[in-house]
């Protein structure tokens, strides 16, 4: 099932072929989330995609009796996971490195997913901050930059070492981690995307991602069943907590 407002209908179809043909489940596009409140029979979770924060909220307070995930809450699973690899291949664990999230109110569900992951040192930038508190100051002393604000890697870059720069790819980030959760999410009635669960399938992405790359080039089978296996899991300890 995928659904949203802000996408075109071609953007959708996109998304429900990758569900179809990876995850095996069968998705139907509705291009509004306005459709919501007549699912069809059957329905086992809900996608939105590019939906604005106000009706991917009133979509969770409607539908309460099935997961309801939305690319951006896999785009943070793609982005902890770009991190995970990041920090590893330079030698720094997660719990005493610094991150720093620059517009970080375009994507609120990355912060508890990093928490998740064990990085306690997270600044927040946003570009309101930008008079007062310039990035590049911001960053001096940061080990990575996940860039939401675009710009590349100018916007963080301090004067005497430059941090490990992380950019999300719309295209390709969302997508990654998808089909093998929603196969997870499906197989357990009235489950809950939790970031314990989110961080489940970023560990899962990372170790997927070749060398040489921050991630996965593509979802595909053997990286399907992998998140989906790393999802089920952690579903399984949250159960039984």
């Amino acid at each position: 099932m995928v659904g949203g407002i802000g996408a075109t209908t071609t953007v959708l179809r996109r998304y429900a072929t990758l569900v179809e043909e990876q995850a095996g489940l069968t998705a139907r596009v509705i291009a509004s989330d306005y459709g919501l409140h007549i699912l069809p029979a059957g329905t086992s979770a809900v996608l939105l995609v590019r939906a604005t924060p106000d009706r991917e909220q009133k979509a969770r307070d409607l539908i309460t009796d099935m997961p309801v995930l939305t690319d951006q809450d896999t785009t943070a699973i793609a982005l902890t996971a770009a991190l995970l690899t990041t920090l590893a291949r330079a030698g720094r664990a997660p719990e005493t490195s610094r991150v720093v999230i620059a517009g970080a109110n375009t994507m609120p569900r990355l912060n508890p997913v990093l928490l998740t992951a064990g990085i306690r040192d997270i600044t927040t930038w946003n570009l309101a901050d930008a008079l007062a508190f310039p990035l590049r100051r911001i960053a001096a002393d940061a080990d990575v930059v996940i860039n939401l604000v675009g710009g590349g890697g100018r916007f963080a870059r301090p004067r005497h070492a430059s941090p490990a720069v992380i950019v999300p790819d719309p295209a390709r980030d969302p997508m990654l981690a998808l089909p093998g959760l929603l196969h997870a999410l499906t197989q357990h009635p009235h489950a809950r995307l939790t970031p314990d669960v989110q961080h489940a399938c970023a560990v899962a992405l990372s170790a997927a991602t070749p060398p040489g790359e921050q991630l996965p080039r593509r979802p595909d089978d053997a990286l399907t069943h992998q998140v989906a296996d790393f999802a089920t899991d952690a579903l399984h300890r949250g159960a039984a907590r």
